[in-house]
């Protein structure tokens, strides 16, 4: 604790920015990081975010509700202003015209990312005080792009098209299983029981990233037939329309025919 506190006294960051998706990942950097954050934000009066991200038309809504507990328990315990941000824009108008799938070869500047996240963090990080320290989920053994991204736990950024600042990856040297951690604190069960029904944060319930099977445990608990019927429509590409071809919409048709 105390080492990461130096640093923090190093950088001397005046506005505190956890980028929380609601998942896994982002509560754990939230739970390792909070006392030494509010240690030293309470000493040289920093400002600390909590900013949380919804996607229109593909965050559920559940992810949102579990996202909220958290941050304001959070803004009750440690003083941290929730942020609660998305754009003015719906997901499937992207997903129509750009697919499902990303250039692999920059997959960090993928579309989604870009409209859905990128934009919206470069446009509120405009306008709070600078030096600014953002603070992520992200680790090296995450994949290996990550792994060839990220090279210490504090990093400074230098991006082309926005203000330079400061990243903290706190899972940077964890080894281990978030959820088994999380689930010991009672103020992040929300985000546990995502995991435990569904297998995931549902921050995106479309991505390019996830495997089959995290689909097929999300349609054990809900039915994503109609999901699917939108992808068979506007989808081009033969090996997107092949992840959820899988998915019936028997339930969807019954539901239909039944009025």
């Amino acid at each position: 604790m105390l080492d990461r506190l130096s640093k923090l006294y190093e950088i001397r960051p005046r506005s505190i920015v956890y980028l929380f998706s609601g998942g896994k990942d982002s509560a754990l950097a939230l739970l390792l990081t909070r006392d030494v954050v509010k240690r030293y934000a309470d000493d040289i009066r920093a400002r600390v975010y909590i900013l949380y991200i919804a996607i229109p038309g593909n965050t559920h809504p559940l992810n949102t509700y579990a996202a909220a507990y958290v941050m304001e328990y959070h803004r009750e315990r440690y003083g941290f202003e929730p942020v609660y941000r998305c754009r003015d824009r719906v997901f499937q108008e992207y997903l129509q015209r750009a697919g499902l799938f990303v250039d692999w070869r920059n997959v960090d500047m993928r579309w989604c990312y870009v409209e859905f996240k990128y934009k919206v963090i470069r446009e509120f990080t405009r306008y709070i005080p600078r030096p600014i320290l953002k603070i992520d989920g992200m680790s090296p053994r995450d994949s290996k792009r990550r792994a060839q991204k990220i090279k210490d736990e504090f990093e400074y950024v230098e991006p082309s098209d926005e203000a330079p600042y400061w990243a903290w990856h706190p899972l940077y040297s964890f080894d281990g299983d978030p959820l088994e951690v999380l689930q010991r604190y009672p103020e992040f069960e929300p985000v546990v029981m995502l995991y435990r029904l569904f297998g995931d944060s549902l921050n995106c319930v479309v991505c390019p990233f996830k495997k089959l099977s995290k689909y097929a445990k999300y349609d054990e608990v809900e039915d994503m037939g109609i999901i699917s019927m939108y992808m068979d429509l506007v989808l081009k590409s033969k090996r997107a329309k092949k992840i959820f071809e899988r998915f019936n919409t028997v339930k969807l048709t019954k539901f239909m025919s039944s009025g």
